[in-house]
């Protein structure tokens, strides 16, 4: 067949527009193809991808689902194609799940391809058992149409016969096609900047696959999800509305100067009930924000969604209002996270969270905090009726102003299971506040205590805490319960909520139990020794698997037996 020079001029531009982007050059010896032959990688989608199985002596047709990827190399100075590699399985729905190995079955990386007038590209070779195998390919959209089928030889018998028809995705990122089941990989710096470089995917689900250096860049806006019009009061942009797993690795060198530059952090905005960032930490990020707003080492705001198991150390984060060493501000579920290092502003400063529309359970941050007002070693402003439960600070706490907090700086949602161990430096105004845990409470604060330096010059400085807000309108609406601060360490005999101890007293587990804390599930202390402790396992949860069941029951039968055997 003879095609004129115009025409496969036309096809040439096509294939460059479909090809082209995240593309490798690559050198295939042996092969045939030139070394300009181009090497894209494709990932199959699952729900658009089958291979259907017919023939045989039974004769019953069975459906397989595909799921992988393949390499596709084309020369088009050659007019010719290849399958370069090909890591795919297919599986039935049946209770046996059997399993094809796709390039087995078409025998898909002995086939040769050739380049068509209208775009597409087709293969033609032998299956192991001698079939004829053709599969043609349609590219549009970064999308791969692939439909063929086997052919057995003639006068054959008891063959099977295999059709494909599937779609495959231009593989982005280091791979997946960004599905909950098939998550993009992210493996690289350059995998990360993409994303922050790509918001139609900020509704996809991400994994980490690898730790990421971002040493040697220094960004001047939020990775992923920034702030795009600077006038605006309001976040402007798309905000990240999907899943990022950290899978437990690290991003290290995370460093963005941006002044006057709102919504900054790895993340600038996250919002979504469905949104998830998990399982991530970042090693000495260093985000300086000038006088922007909502400013943390990973989250400048999130509006909605979880984050859980998510820490920063080393951190260094500067802004003028609402500052956090972790995150600006929070309107969702933070769970089992921490931060270490250093972070100053002017208003709403917190160690973890600056400040905190939603609920933060099972977290901690130790460092050096400082502002105006509020500020708190975990957390600067909790308001709107929000908890913080099961979290303490050991931090160092400076605030010119008032609010100045060692756990939270101003307060007026419920704090519980708490507590704060460092030094709480307040103002010299007369009205300045300052308390060990919370600097100005009108919320609740229940089981909780201070055993923190605590050091003022304004009227309001406590133990546990400086101001009991409400009672400039109703006492009763602020309480403390059940709650306690050391005497001796803190400096101070007085305190607006809970109750005095001596250090001794505080070390004693009766100075507690007596006040009905937990100290099975919540609770441990070694007695006349520590303060108490936030268990991270209940001590009934003898195996240490967050789950208290009959497996405990066996590893306590099975150490009772060993212990009375040596008696």
């Amino acid at each position: 067949m003879h095609h004129s020079s115009k025409t496969f001029g036309v096809l040439l531009s096509l294939l460059a527009v479909c090809l082209f982007g995240h593309i490798a050059q690559a050198k295939y010896a042996g092969s045939g193809m030139a070394a300009s032959a181009e090497t894209s990688t494709y990932v199959f989608v699952p729900d658009q991808s089958t291979v259907v199985q017919t023939g045989g002596i039974a004769g019953v047709p069975r459906t397989y689902s595909i799921k992988g990827e393949f390499q596709l190399t084309v020369d088009p100075n050659a007019g010719s194609a290849l399958f370069a590699h090909v890591d795919a399985n297919a599986t039935d729905d049946s209770l046996f799940k059997r399993t094809l190995d796709l390039n087995h079955v078409f025998n898909m990386t002995s086939l040769a391809g050739t380049l068509e007038p209208s775009g597409s590209i087709k293969f033609t070779g032998k299956a192991a058992d001698d079939s004829d195998v053709r599969i043609t390919m349609s590219l549009q959209d970064h999308l791969a149409h692939l439909i063929g089928q086997t052919t057995p030889p003639p006068n054959s018998a008891d063959f099977f016969i295999f059709s494909l028809d599937a779609v495959a995705q231009l593989c982005k990122y280091g791979g997946g096609s960004g599905t909950a089941d098939d998550p993009y990989q992210i493996a690289t710096a350059a995998d990360l900047i993409a994303l922050g470089e790509t918001p139609e995917d900020y509704d996809k689900h991400f994994i980490l696959t690898d730790d990421i250096d971002l040493g040697g860049k220094v960004f001047d806006k939020a990775v992923i999800a920034p702030d795009t019009d600077l006038t605006k009061f309001e976040f402007q942009g798309v905000p990240f509305t999907g899943v990022l797993d950290g899978n437990h690795h690290m991003i290290l060198n995370f460093n963005c100067t941006s002044p006057d530059r709102d919504y900054v952090g790895l993340f600038g905005y996250v919002s979504g009930e469905n949104v998830q960032i998990k399982d991530l930490g970042l090693i000495d990020p260093n985000v300086d924000a000038g006088t922007g707003r909502w400013i943390g080492s990973l989250v400048g705001e999130v509006r909605h969604g979880t984050i859980s198991g998510c820490y920063a150390q080393g951190v260094s984060v500067k802004g003028k209002w609402h500052a956090g060493m972790l995150m600006g501000g929070n309107y969702g579920l933070v769970v089992a996270c921490h931060s270490m290092g250093r972070v100053s502003g002017d208003y709403v400063v917190g160690g973890l969270i600056a400040y905190n529309g939603a609920r933060v359970t099972d977290c901690y941050s130790t460092g050096y905090v400082s502002g105006i007002l509020p500020v708190g070693g975990l957390v600067g402003a909790n308001y709107g009726g929000c908890s913080i439960v099961n979290c303490y600070s050991h931090s160092i706490v400076n605030g010119t102003g008032f609010f100045i907090g060692g756990l939270v700086g101003d307060n007026d949602g419920n704090i519980f299971n708490c507590y704060s161990i460092g030094n709480v430096f307040g103002g010299d105004a007369s009205f300045d506040s300052a308390g060990g845990l919370v600097g100005d409470n009108s919320g609740q604060i229940t089981n909780c205590y201070s055993a923190s330096l605590v050091t003022g010059m304004g009227d309001y400085v406590g133990g546990l805490v400086g101001k009991d807000f409400s009672c400039d309108w109703d006492c009763s609406y602020g309480r403390t319960v059940n709650s306690f601060w050391d005497t001796q360490t803190s400096g101070q005999a007085t305190s607006a909520g809970g109750t005095g101890k001596t250090t001794a007293e505080m070390q004693m587990a009766s100075t507690f139990l007596d006040a009905g804390w937990d100290f099975v599930n919540v609770w441990g202390i070694g007695e006349n020794q520590t303060y108490p402790y936030l268990r991270k396992y209940s001590a009934a949860d003898i195996n240490q698997d967050a789950s208290v069941n009959f497996l405990d029951l066996a590893v306590l039968a099975e150490k009772w037996l060993t212990d009375i055997s040596h008696r």
